[in-house]
This record gives structure tokens, C-alpha cells and sequence, in this order.
């Protein structure tokens, strides 16, 4: 790419607890990004988020929000008709994960961006995660370990970023997305959904830390509210991982990972709460004050517009498919749970 020697120009879409509280206040401070245009679906959040984060346009349509634009930043819950546009703007991509529920598509926009020279950046957060990494640079022969997720604060949490009057968006609010044709029943989509919606982290973490990791069991309760997988790495190695909703104001998202003479676990923070909270403990004690991953994440993306690309890191795009492919295998062998005995 050529030498840059003005800020890369982005286009938001998408105005939710996300952008309010995330994206906008990062991309509007620094030095490397000028957000030109915002949009939304609810064209009052827009107008709100141009307000509060002094962004010069609230653009009407799609083609309005890619005039001018380096990169469209991608913060809505469905995505791929957005990609698409983009694409055909010959303009740089980042959009929130996953990047679809179907694989085979999220692999075409892939390769379709890398063909026409664009970068299509995925927000895998936990990729860039100092904390994930000190874990896995303490167990450096893995073992086994597992991993949890139980999340009751989320929509809390999201209701707090956004200005008064408006409430967070959920999935039910979003277009249906298609699913890969070979999930023969409506639990196993579920499963999918609660992977890629729920898990994305977890999984990111997971093929990460065991490159080739293959599922052997999964199942999700009757609720569709608890979903419980056995993995194993490329030396058999076991890994166990748990989504749950929990009741409201309860939250714990952990990893952990064991060693012949090692082991790491670390407890992240609450959603949106400072990263330096999030806490690593090992056998030589317990570390807490990491740098912010999502700061790190979006530093990634600038180094990659400007040509650089991290040689320890798969690009963003590259992860983005090795997690759906890992979440479609579980989805396609996950079961339904047995319903609770009703004495």
C-alpha cells in the first residue's frame, strides 16, 4: 500500500452500545483514523452518535456512507450485505464477529477481498488479549484445560453506554441470517448462534492456544440456554468448554489451561469494564494491569492499513474462518439435552 500522510478516512455503520461505548470513543481520539460518516438503521441514534462523538456526516444510504472512505467500520449484528458494498467500493473492511453463520460465505468474502487487495478485518478481539497471551506463553506444553462463559450482565451493561432513550439492539432486532444447510435441527442452529454470538472469544482462545483442535462431543440443554462441548487438541488433549445465560448481574468468563508442570487461568473482566481488572494466576503468583486488547486490536488494523502485518498473528480474516469452521463442527454433533423431570 502506498505511504499514508493523512488519517485513514472511516465510515461507521451501526450505532449501538458497541459504538457509543467502544469504537467511537477510540476512533474519534486517535491519531490514526478520522471517522467522516456515521449511520444506523434508527436514523435518531445516528444523529445522536455525531453529536456526542463530533462526526462531521450522518449518511442516508449506503453508497453516501462509502463516499470518501478508506475503511467501513461494520458494527451492525448482520453483515455480509454491508461487506459486499464495501467490496465493491474497492474499500477496506473491519467488521464486528462473526462475520456470518455460515462459513462457506464468510470464506468467499475472504478470499474475494484478498483478490481485489483489500483487507477485511474481523474484531477478534482476544487475538490481540496481552492476558490470553501471558496464559498460553506459561503453558507452553499443553495439556488440556477448559473453558467458561456464564453471562447475566451483558444487556445491562450495553443499556449503560447508550444515550437516554434508547435501548441496546439484540439479535431479534437484526434480518435472519442464512445457517450452513447441513444443520438438520433447529437445536443445532441454536447451538451455532450461542457459539458465534456467546463463544466467539472462548473459541478464538481455543484455536489459538490448540491449532487443529477437532470436537468430539456437544450438547445444549432443552432451554437453549446452556451448552456444553468436550474438544480435544492434535495430541488428544482435552478441552472442556461451557456458554450458559445466568440470571441478571451475574457474569464469569474464564480459561484455563494445564501443563505436565504448568497451568494459567485467567478471569476477564466484566463486559466493558476497564481491562486492567481482568486477572491472570499461575503457580508463581497472580497478574492483573494488562493493556487493553481492544486498544491493541484497532492498533493492529492501522498497522495493516499501512502495510504492516504482525508475523506472530493469522490475519483477522484468516481466524475469523478457523472459528466458524470450529463452531460449525460442534453445532453439526451437538444434541439436545434431555428435558427436566417434571415430578
Amino acid at each position: 500500500m502506498s505511504l499514508q500522510t493523512r488519517p485513514w478516512r472511516l465510515a461507521v455503520a451501526g450505532c449501538g452500545a458497541a459504538a457509543f461505548g467502544l469504537h467511537l470513543p477510540l476512533l474519534t481520539s486517535h491519531p490514526a483514523f478520522e471517522v467522516t460518516a456515521l449511520a444506523d438503521r434508527d436514523l435518531a441514534r445516528a444523529r445522536a452518535a455525531a453529536t456526542r462523538f463530533a462526526v462531521p456526516r450522518v449518511a442516508g444510504t449506503t453508497k453516501d456512507l462509502l463516499d470518501g472512505a478508506d475503511m467501513l467500520v461494520i458494527l451492525t449484528g448482520v453483515h455480509g450485505d454491508l461487506i459486499e458494498a464495501a467490496l465493491d467500493a474497492q474499500t477496506h473492511v473491519f467488521t464486528e464477529k462473526p462475520v456470518g453463520l455460515d462459513v462457506t460465505s464468510t470464506r468467499k468474502l475472504a478470499d474475494r477481498a484478498q483478490e481485489s487487495g483489500l483487507l477485511l478485518e474481523v474484531g477478534a478481539m482476544r487475538a490481540h488479549d496481552p492476558a490470553l497471551h501471558a496464559a498460553l506463553a506459561a503453558v507452553p506444553d499443553m495439556a488440556g484445560g477448559w473453558l467458561i462463559k456464564a453471562d447475566g450482565v451483558d444487556e445491562a451493561a450495553r443499556r449503560r453506554l447508550l444515550p437516554p432513550g434508547f435501548s441496546p439492539y439484540t439479535f431479534a432486532d437484526d434480518p435472519p441470517q442464512a445457517v450452513p444447510e447441513q444443520l438438520s435441527g433447529p437445536h443445532q442452529v441454536t447451538a451455532l448462534q450461542t457459539l458465534l454470538w456467546q463463544g466467539y472469544h472462548l473459541l478464538t482462545a481455543l484455536v489459538l492456544a490448540a491449532p487443529g483442535i477437532t470436537p468430539a462431543a456437544c450438547t445444549l440443554d432443552a432451554d437453549g440456554r446452556s451448552l456444553h462441548a468436550l474438544l480435544y487438541g492434535p495430541g488428544a488433549e482435552p478441552f472442556t468448554l461451557v456458554i450458559s445465560a445466568t440470571p441478571p448481574g451475574r457474569f464469569l468468563e474464564q480459561i484455563h489451561f494445564s501443563g505436565p508442570s504448568d497451568a494459567a487461568t485467567v478471569d476477564f473482566a466484566r463486559p466493558y469494564e476497564p481491562a486492567a481488572t481482568t486477572r491472570v494466576t499461575t503457580a508463581s503468583g497472580e497478574q492483573s494491569g494488562f493493556p487493553d486488547p481492544f486498544a491493541a486490536m484497532w492498533q493492529a488494523v492501522s498497522d495493516r492499513l499501512a502495510g504492516q502485518y504482525p508475523a506472530d498473528l493469522p490475519t483477522s480474516a484468516a481466524l475469523a474462518v478457523r472459528v466458524e469452521d470450529l463452531a460449525l463442527a460442534m453445532a453439526a454433533i451437538c444434541r439436545p439435552g434431555p428435558h427436566p423431570r417434571k415430578d
